[in-house]
This record gives structure tokens, C-alpha cells and sequence, in this order.
């Protein structure tokens, strides 16, 4: 038999089209976004704190804080997009007092200082671009910093991307900025890395040195104590994306981040909407009724498809019967017509004609 081309062009096509839909159901194209493969998302990151940890957690909501076991668990926030209210923020701050560890990662944004404040750190993001004209990658607004609090040779520097710099809380841009350091410090807070001392922080935005911006040495990821838990700043989000990992040790800083914990829960309450088939998927973890009612859905599809396959041989066999029962009238009709167009004839012959076009009826019905 010939192949059915049309068939299999439609086919293949309706494959592609599901693939298609399964992946962009699955993946989400939103900056520092955890199912985002692209260059700007933090897949990547979330796969390797899979790896580090023993349990990891999406978190769509702030009552994961409420449930979590805070000594073993790292909370990472990536640029919140929205502001905590007052009480997700005592919700965080209980978790932190209790001995958990909250990442806050930010740069420009409003949400990461607000959120700071609510958990009693007492450290702030300044929000100015940070440039450096001597050590850099691929441009002044890639500045090189140097770790220089972390437990760990492996890392050496920290690349930033468009970051800014981390200040002592109530610090003014009329401070001097040599001495961002030692305030910082002075909060009780470890720096673990640092510009160069070639930095700038570029207050009016035109990618230039001017003479009212001073090169200093410039925290750009701390660690201090609140309670019993820690609070760990990193002044740029864009350090733990997938492109910016590749960049100076930035993958083996972020894995050190992450050691340690037994838990690490992805804070995404605030950051944007996740992708619908993992958003569902989330949902059935978290709801045992839901999957009770999917899990009986399913077997009833089942058990229903079942029944339909038993179902047709029955019904064929029913229909075949009823071709039976109905065969007597249509030779009896046969016999008639035969008689009346040959009334000459005798019994035999007629008899003869007639199964010879009830032979040929059944073997046209055969073939169609």
C-alpha cells in the first residue's frame, strides 16, 4: 500500500505544534525568571541549587516562611518587582530571627531597600550605577570585584552587570565614599567582595567620571546577622543569571551561596508570574486534594476508555447479527425481481441467479 504522505505531513505537524505549546507552557521569557533558559533568566541557577541542596522550592507566596525549617534554609529573592506588605515582611523577618538565611539581590529597584529595612538589616543598596574605568569585563558597567570575606579559594572575583554598591543604612551621597567600607563594617556586617579602587559610582547616569564622583573601594556582596539567621546583599540580581555565570568566578560565588543549606526556596511571590504548565504543576504538588480529584479523574478516563474498547467487538457483532437477520428479506426481494423479469423460468434457475447476486452483493460489501 502506497504511504499516506498527507497523513503524515499532518501528523508530524500536529506533534511539532504540541511540542511547541508544551515548551512555551513550560518556560517563561521574564528577567532573572527560574524557568527562563535565556541569556537573562536564572534557569541555570535553579538547577544548580537543585544539585547543592536537598530540597529545593518555588515559592509562589510568603507562607513558605511561615512552614519552613529556618536553621537549614536559604530564601533567594532576585529583584522583587512588587512590595512586600507589612505582614509578609514580619512573616520574613521571624524566619530570619529564627536562624534562616535570606539572599536579597538588587540593584536599581526600590523593593530590595524596603525589604532590608523590614528584617532589620542594616545594610542598604545605593541604587547609583557602579563603573569602573581600570578593571572591568566587556566595558566600565562589567566592573571586577574581589572576594575578600568568603571561605572558599575557588573564588577570587565577583562579575557585576550594571550593578551598583552596597551602604552602611542612613549613609548620604555627601558621605565620603572612602569611607563606605568602614561604615558598612561598623553595622557589624562582613564584606564578602569589594570593587576595585578604581570604582565610581555614576550619580547623574552619563558613563563618565566626573569631578563630583570619587573612585573608592566599594562592598558589593555583604552577610550580617539578625537574630539568629543571616542576611546575605549582593548589589547586582544579574550576577546569578544564566549569561553571567560564565564570568569570573561567579558560578563557584553563587554555589558557595548556596552550600550548606539542606533547603533552598526560590522567593518568586513578587517577581513576576511563572509559566502555566509549571504554575499547574506547583499547584498539584502543593494541594493533596487536587491530586486526589485529578488522580480519580484520570483513572475514570481510563477505565472509561477501557470499557469503549470491550464495547466494539459487542456492537460490531450486534450490527453483524442485524445484517443477518435482515439478508432473508433481501434475497426474498432478489428471488422477486427475478421471477418478474423472467416469469419463463423454472424454480431451479431462478434459484441459481438469485445466489449467484447474493454472492456478488457480499463480496462488493467485503471489498468496500
Amino acid at each position: 500500500m502506497a504511504p499516506d504522505y498527507p497523513r503524515a505531513v499532518l501528523a508530524g505537524f500536529a506533534v511539532a505544534v504540541a511540542l511547541g505549546l508544551l515548551v512555551a507552557g513550560s518556560t517563561s521569557g521574564g528577567a532573572f525568571g527560574s524557568y527562563n533558559p535565556a541569556w537573562d533568566g536564572t534557569s541555570d541557577f535553579r538547577s544548580m541549587a537543585g544539585d547543592e541542596a536537598e530540597s529545593l522550592s518555588i515559592a509562589r507566596n510568603t507562607s513558605v516562611y511561615d512552614t519552613a525549617d529556618a536553621n537549614e534554609t536559604l530564601a533567594v529573592l532576585l529583584s522583587p518587582e512588587q512590595r512586600y506588605t507589612d505582614r509578609e515582611r514580619r512573616s520574613i523577618r521571624q524566619f530570619v530571627e529564627a536562624g534562616g538565611t535570606l539572599l536579597i539581590a538588587e540593584d536599581v529597584g526600590p523593593n530590595g531597600n524596603q525589604l532590608l529595612r523590614g528584617v532589620g538589616a542594616r545594610t542598604r543598596f545605593d541604587g547609583a550605577p557602579l563603573r569602573d574605568e581600570r578593571r572591568y569585563e566587556n566595558g566600565p558597567a562589567l566592573p571586577v570585584a574581589t572576594a575578600v570575606g568568603l571561605d572558599n579559594d575557588s573564588v577570587e572575583t565577583v562579575v557585576l552587570n550594571h550593578g551598583t554598591a552596597i551602604r552602611a543604612a542612613g549613609a548620604t551621597r555627601a558621605d565620603d565614599p572612602n569611607g563606605t567600607m568602614r561604615a558598612v563594617r561598623a553595622t557589624n556586617a562582613t564584606v564578602l567582595a569589594a570593587s576595585s579602587p578604581y570604582a565610581y559610582l555614576d550619580r547623574n547616569g552619563n558613563e563618565t567620571l566626573d569631578d563630583d564622583e570619587t573612585v573608592a573601594r566599594y562592598p558589593v556582596a555583604t552577610t550580617e546577622r539578625v537574630g539568629d539567621g543571616r542576611v546575605i546583599a549582593v548589589s547586582d540580581p544579574s550576577v546569578f543569571i544564566n549569561a553571567m555565570l560564565e564570568h569570573g568566578d561567579n558560578r563557584a560565588f553563587a554555589r558557595t551561596v548556596v552550600a550548606g543549606h539542606d533547603t533552598v526556596v526560590l522567593d518568586v511571590s513578587h517577581a513576576g508570574s511563572l509559566p502555566p504548565v509549571q504554575a499547574l504543576l506547583l499547584t498539584l504538588r502543593e494541594s493533596a486534594l487536587l491530586q486526589a480529584v485529578v488522580g480519580t479523574a484520570l483513572l475514570g478516563v481510563l477505565a472509561g476508555h477501557a470499557a469503549l474498547v470491550d464495547a466494539i467487538p459487542a456492537l460490531r457483532r450486534r450490527l453483524g447479527a442485524s445484517d443477518t437477520v435482515h439478508r432473508p428479506r433481501d434475497r426474498e426481494a432478489v428471488v422477486r425481481g427475478v421471477t418478474a423479469r423472467h416469469p419463463e423460468w423454472d424454480d431451479e434457475r431462478v434459484e441459481r441467479v438469485t445466489q449467484a447476486i447474493m454472492t456478488r452483493r457480499t463480496e462488493r460489501d467485503g471489498n468496500d
